[in-house]
C-alpha cells in the first residue's frame, strides 16, 4: 500500500469546504447488548488499523492539493458526545480524517467525506465490531469477506474508482436552476439536532410495494410530498418569495455499476423533484414521477456522464493552476453559491446491513447520521437491521418543521413511527 494518496474526486472539494457548521463528516454506530469495555475497543482498533493502512492516514498540505499522509500516530478511542459530527479540526497535523467514540453501550465511527463513504465506513465498522466481540469472548466463526485483522489489505482497495471507470470526453447532464430551501434560521454554531424514526421494515416494505416502488424511491417522494405541503402552508408572501423546484439530493453507490474493492468514495448524485409552481402534485403523481427518474438516471450510462461532469471539474486548468491558498478561499462560496443552492434536502440510503450470523444477537441497532450541510440545512439518511428501518434527520436549523411533515406522512400511511432525538 502506499504510503500516500491523492484524494479521489469526490474527496478533493471537502478539505477546502469545512467549518462549524459543515464539517464533511457523517457518522455510522452500533448499539450492542452490553455496555462497552474501553480498552478491550482501543485493543481491537489498535489490532484492526493495520488491515486498514489507507485510513491511517493525515491530511497534508500541498502546492495545488491536498493529499493523504501516512500517520504514525494511533487512532484513539474518544468519549462520544452529544451532537454528532460537530468539532472536527480535520486540517490540524495529526488528525485522521476519522475518529471512534464510545458511550455506554454504542460504538460509533465519524469519518470525513474526505476519506471515505459510507460503503468504506460501513465495511470498517463492521469489521471493528467483529473484532471487539471476538476479544470480548464470543468464539471466533467464518465472516465471509469480512475484513479482519491479520490479513493484508485486498488489492484495490486503496484505488480512486473515479480514474479508473471515469471517462473525461463523455456529455455531462443539464446544469440545475436554484432549488427551494427552507427560510429557517441557524442553531448556534456546535448544535447539530439529530431526530430518528424508528419504523418496521415489513411495514414501510409492504406501503411501499401498494405503490409498485422500492423503499428508497418510496421515502424519496415521501420527503418530496412533504416539502410540498410545508411550501403550500406558508404564508402566500413568503411562498411567492421562496417557491421553487423541490429537488432531493440522492447519493448513487457507484459499485453496483463498476464492480469496485475501493475503500474510498465512489460515488455520484442524482436529483429527484417536482416542480410545485408547475400546479399540484398528489402523492401518487410524485411515486410515479420519482420511480422513472431513479429509473432512469441509475443507468450506468447517465451515471457515467455525472461522474464525467464531476471529473472535468477537477481537470479545468483554474482548478488545477490555482494555488491551494486560493483554493481554501474561493471553493467555499463557489460550492455555495452554484452547488448548496440546488438542492431542498438529501437522502442517503445504506440500505440493510448484514453482520456474520454467529455476531447477530449481541448487537441491538444501528444508525446512520449525515453530514452537516448548510444549504441544505436538514438531511436524512437511512439503515436497516433486522426488522427495523432508522431514517434520521441532521438539522442545522430550528425548529424540526421538516421532520415533522415528513414523519406526520408516514404516520398518515398507516406506517407507525417511534420518534427519539437529541
Amino acid at each position: 500500500m502506499s504510503p500516500w494518496y491523492r484524494l479521489d474526486n469526490a474527496g478533493k472539494l471537502y478539505p477546502a469546504l469545512r467549518g462549524s457548521r459543515r464539517t464533511t463528516v457523517f457518522r455510522l454506530s452500533a448499539d450492542l447488548t452490553a455496555p462497552i469495555h474501553v480498552g478491550r475497543l482501543q485493543k481491537s482498533l489498535d489490532t484492526l488499523m493495520p488491515r486498514f493502512p489507507y485510513f491511517a492516514v493525515q491530511l497534508k498540505r500541498g502546492g495545488f492539493w491536498y493529499s493523504l499522509d501516512s500517520s504514525p500516530h494511533p487512532v484513539l478511542l474518544e468519549r462520544d458526545s452529544r451532537y454528532p459530527c460537530m468539532s472536527y479540526p480535520l486540517r490540524r497535523r495529526g488528525t485522521h480524517p476519522f475518529r471512534v467514540r464510545s458511550w455506554r453501550n454504542r460504538i460509533a465511527v465519524e469519518f470525513s467525506h474526505v476519506l471515505s463513504d459510507g460503503t468504506g465506513a460501513l465495511v470498517f465498522l463492521r469489521s471493528l465490531l467483529a473484532e471487539y466481540l471476538h476479544q470480548s469472548g464470543v468464539p471466533r466463526k467464518d465472516c465471509g469477506d469480512l475484513p479482519l485483522p491479520g490479513e493484508k489489505p485486498g488489492e484495490m482497495e486503496d484505488d480512486d474508482a473515479f480514474r479508473r471507470f471515469g471517462n473525461p470526453s463523455l456529455p455531462g447532464p443539464l446544469s440545475l436552476e436554484k432549488a427551494f430551501r427552507l427560510p429557517l434560521a441557524f442553531e448556534n454554531p456546535g448544535y447539530y439536532k439529530i431526530t430518528t424514526g424508528i419504523m418496521s421494515a415489513a411495514v414501510l416494505k409492504d406501503r411501499a410495494g401498494r405503490y409498485g416502488v422500492s423503499i428508497n424511491d418510496f421515502l424519496i417522494s415521501v420527503m418530496l410530498d412533504s416539502f410540498k405541503n410545508l411550501l403550500s402552508d406558508m404564508p402566500d408572501k413568503l411562498r411567492s418569495q421562496v417557491i421553487a423546484p423541490i429537488r432531493i439530493n440522492v447519493p448513487v453507490n457507484l459499485r453496483r455499476f463498476w464492480p469496485s474493492p475501493t475503500m474510498r468514495n465512489f460515488f455520484v448524485s442524482v436529483d429527484p423533484e417536482i416542480d410545485p409552481r408547475l400546479g399540484d402534485w398528489t402523492l401518487e403523481e410524485i411515486v410515479e414521477r420519482t420511480a422513472n427518474y431513479m429509473k432512469y438516471e441509475t443507468d450506468h450510462r447517465q451515471l457515467a456522464s455525472r461522474m464525467a461532469r464531476n471529473i472535468r471539474g477537477e481537470m479545468r486548468p483554474a482548478a488545477r493552476l490555482l494555488p491551494l491558498a486560493v483554493k481554501d478561499i474561493i471553493l467555499p462560496a463557489i460550492y455555495s453559491r452554484y452547488a448548496e443552492t440546488r438542492y431542498t434536502s438529501g437522502l442517503s440510503n445504506l440500505g440493510a446491513i448484514r453482520m456474520p450470523e454467529h455476531l447477530e444477537t449481541y448487537i441491538k441497532r444501528f444508525d446512520f447520521i449525515p453530514p452537516p450541510a448548510m444549504g441544505e440545512k436538514v438531511k436524512a439518511s437511512v439503515i436497516g437491521w433486522k426488522d427495523t428501518v432508522h431514517l434520521s434527520f441532521g438539522r442545522l436549523v430550528r425548529p424540526a418543521i421538516s421532520e415533522l411533515y415528513i414523519f406526520r406522512k408516514l404516520i398518515s400511511l398507516g406506517i407507525p413511527v417511534k420518534i427519539e432525538s437529541n
